[in-house]
């Protein structure tokens, strides 16, 4: 059978420019969890969710904004009609909307300020409260920065309007004037601030934020509601709202988050406060309207039915997320991160539905992860990694997870999602949560897979960073593969422990390569500080010693806007030359390319297409960026882990045409023909790959090419001349001649 091949047809030029677009996210690609079809599955995942409603589309109906303050990343979701919920309507993830909101932290409130009928964005800021006003037009809407810091008149002086960095103020019309006021809680966290908005008094409009020289806000009060939080977190009643020594008391660590609401149908407005030492939401009765406010009782169960139970710092959020025409209640921690490791951030949004009416809710719990559910969510500091677990010619994703809270402590595991569908069409199967065992074998945590050729016996293992409790420095293992060709044997109890350098710090995440193309891995570290360590491999195949050979690869040096930096490694461009992917801080990724190992000039950081334009993404904080082609197209993709728990899929979309094989016998492609630094294989099935030169003597063998998937091998080092390659498949080899100039 006599087979053509079209070898390596680029049609754009090897220097990718920026205003190309390498990347697409996937939002279609297939998940199911015990046969049931995740609306959501590339969402990103949520931990301290914070939840507003806005119109993103412009199609009538408020769609649902999410902030995250664990990676400070707004993930945004639109309403859309769904045959199968009984309402019709359900929250669908739309990316392209998140690139429209400004860097934040901390906490997002989502509130009509100029009374123009669209929402307005209040977020925290260095010198307190930064504003920024929606601007809209028939087809579009974008955010204008009015207010950097909004002041307010002190007792004595003009003051930045300042909210402790732990808090979300209320933002809300306490006295029904129009204009929007502001509560929170001072820095010890025991009073309660009202700074009245003056704009409807002074202006008889609601759209003034007032001036530095001439502020709009008022400090009304030394205290509001007649109330205060003590030392053990009562509340104490009945107080004239003067100066109130509380100095010999001890101060507990400040950190509230309020909720204003009539929540008992009499008419005035209640509150619900979660402080940062308790797992319980306080609801607080008010008996007075207006600015006048005078609460007199409080209690730490509530709702009744199912009170919240949060391990750390609850903060409660009302919206309409049913479709019901009724705010329902939603729950989530306030939490930057997960205090002691005690919080399940799998089932952290705690969703209970207004089962009463607009006057007097009445709350019952439906469920703990509220869009959790829909979306794959391993808890946090998702790590995805690609590998056809099963040999079947497709790849399956295994995602390390950063831990959960267990009946034996806080542990790491591996989840395995199986692609039950096909190279080009993969669909995947949530099959297990605790993929070899790792909640009973270790004790161990953020776990990072990764699968390469650990020991020089030409198969695929699985190697994996975590940290035990208690370390200082991530350690590293690997579990020997020994399964045949293309297939997944591996036992957890052989995992192997290899030595790392000393320097090695909690927060570094290794990567091997062999970088120097000897054919031993190498190892690359990302460091919390921002750098990239490039280390060579001294010993052998099987052994590893490792050298130094710079602090700041490919330029990367100590930055603390990039720190907590990570690397993968691919031939995204099809150039020939293997390119490095970097996630860190920033939230966003980038490439280096189009140079030979380590010399890169040229970086994008324009990666992915967003209404035809080549966009940034930030994806929040203490990514995990993995190369691999999850659709067969033979063009590498990205898969991105985050802090969240979540992932995202980048599609590779570059007009860059991969060689074609032949289909039917087993089919290969070596080039190019000749070659001189390296050389590419593409084999139809799984093969172990022997190559010989003219004389017989071994230059590599039992190199594993998977089938379908493009692998590089350096030949930088070989002398020139003629080599054979032979590819030792299933039942047949095929072997290919190649010349080395």
């Amino acid at each position: 059978m006599k087979i053509k091949y079209i070898l390596f047809g680029l049609t754009i030029s090897a220097t990718v420019h920026a205003q190309q677009s390498w990347f697409k996210t996937d939002t279609t690609t297939k998940v199911n969890v015990k046969g049931r079809q995740l609306l959501n599955p590339w969402a990103g995942g949520l931990n301290a969710s914070q939840f507003s409603k806005m119109h993103l589309n412009g199609d009538g109906i408020e769609d649902l904004v999410v902030f995250d303050r664990t990676n400070s990343k707004v993930t945004t979701f639109v309403a859309i009609n769904n045959g199968s919920d009984p309402l019709g309507q359900v929250f669908s993830h739309a990316p392209s909307y998140e690139l429209l909101f400004p860097a934040m932290y901390n906490w997002m409130v989502l509130a009509d300020y100029n009374k123009d009928g669209h929402k307005d964005l209040f977020t925290s800021s260095p010198l307190g409260i930064s504003v920024y006003r929606q601007l809209k037009d028939s087809n579009s809407w974008s955010w204008q920065l009015v207010r950097e810091g909004v002041s307010t008149k002190g007792f004595s002086s003009n003051l930045n309007l300042q909210v402790s960095g732990e808090d979300i103020p209320a933002i809300v019309d306490i006295d029904d004037d129009g204009d929007l006021d502001i509560l929170t809680f001072d820095y010890s966290g025991t009073f309660i601030e009202l700074h009245q908005n003056l704009s409807m008094e002074r202006f008889d409009r609601p759209d003034s934020l007032g001036t530095q020289a001439d502020p709009v806000y008022l400090r009304n009060g030394d205290c509001w509601g007649n109330f205060f939080k003590d030392s053990n977190l009562d509340f104490v009643f009945g107080a004239e709202c003067g100066v109130v020594d509380y100095s010999a008391g001890r101060i507990l660590h400040a950190g509230n988050a309020i909720l204003v609401n009539d929540l008992n149908g009499d008419n005035f407005k209640d509150l619900l406060i979660g402080h940062v030492s308790s797992d319980y939401i306080s609801f607080v009765s008010n008996s007075n309207a207006g600015l006048i406010a005078n609460y007199t009782s409080s209690t730490n169960t509530f709702p009744a039915n199912a009170p919240v139970s949060i391990s750390v710092f609850p903060a409660a959020f009302m919206d309409d997320v049913d479709f019901d025409g009724l705010k329902d209640l939603i729950v989530a921690p306030n939490v930057g991160s997960s205090d002691n490791n005690s919080v399940d951030f799998k089932s952290s949004n705690w969703y209970y539905k207004n089962t009463g009416d607009a006057r007097k809710p009445d709350f019952k719990l439906v469920q703990k992860d509220f869009l959790q559910d829909q979306m794959i969510d391993v808890g946090e500091n998702a790590a995805p990694s690609f590998f056809d677990v099963d040999g079947d010619g497709d790849l399956d994703l295994i995602i390390g997870t950063g831990g959960n809270p267990t009946n034996t402590g806080f542990r790491g595991s591996l989840w395995l999602l199986r692609n039950t569908g096909t190279a080009k069409e993969p669909m995947y199967e949530v099959e297990s949560e605790n993929y070899l065992g790792f909640y009973e074998a270790f004790t161990l945590y953020n776990i990072k897979p990764q699968w390469a050729d650990f020991n020089g016996d030409g198969t695929i293992d699985l190697g994996f960073s975590s940290v035990s409790s208690g370390s200082l420095k991530p350690e590293f293992r690997y579990i020997p593969n020994k399964g045949r060709t293309g297939m997944a044997m591996l036992n957890i109890q052989d995992a192997i422990l290899l030595p790392m350098p000393t320097d090695l710090r909690i927060g570094d995440v290794p990567f091997f390569y062999d970088g120097d193309g000897d054919g031993d891995l190498d190892l690359l570290i990302g460091k919390t500080q921002g750098n990239i360590y490039y280390y060579i491999n001294t010993a052998s195949r099987d052994r590893f010693e490792f050298k130094l050979q710079t602090d700041s690869f490919a330029g990367v040096s100590l930055n603390f806007q990039g720190r907590f930096a990570q690397v993968s490694v691919a031939d995204f461009d099809l150039d020939g030359l293997a390119d490095l992917v970097t996630a860190d801080h920033t939230g966003t990724v980038r490439i280096f390319h189009s140079a030979a190992w380590g010399q890169w000039t040229q970086r994008e950081s324009l990666l992915v297409e967003n209404n035809g334009s080549s966009t940034a993404p930030v994806y929040g904080n203490y990514l995990f960026a993995h190369a691999g082609d999850y659709n067969g197209d033979r063009k590498p993709d990205i898969a991105i882990g985050t802090n969240a728990g979540g992932i995202m899929l980048l599609n590779n979309i570059l007009p860059v045409t991969p060689p074609l094989i032949g289909v039917g016998e087993h089919q290969v492609v070596v080039y190019p023909n000749p070659a001189s630094q390296y050389i590419k294989v593409v084999s139809s099935e799984n093969s172990l790959l022997k190559i010989v030169n003219v004389k017989g003597s071994v230059i590599a063998e039992n190199i594993v090419v998977m089938a379908n998937i493009e692998k590089e091998i350096s030949s930088s080092f070989w002398p020139s001349g003629l080599y054979l390659l032979e590819f030792v498949g299933k039942t047949t080899s095929v072997i290919k001649k190649i010349v080395v100039q």
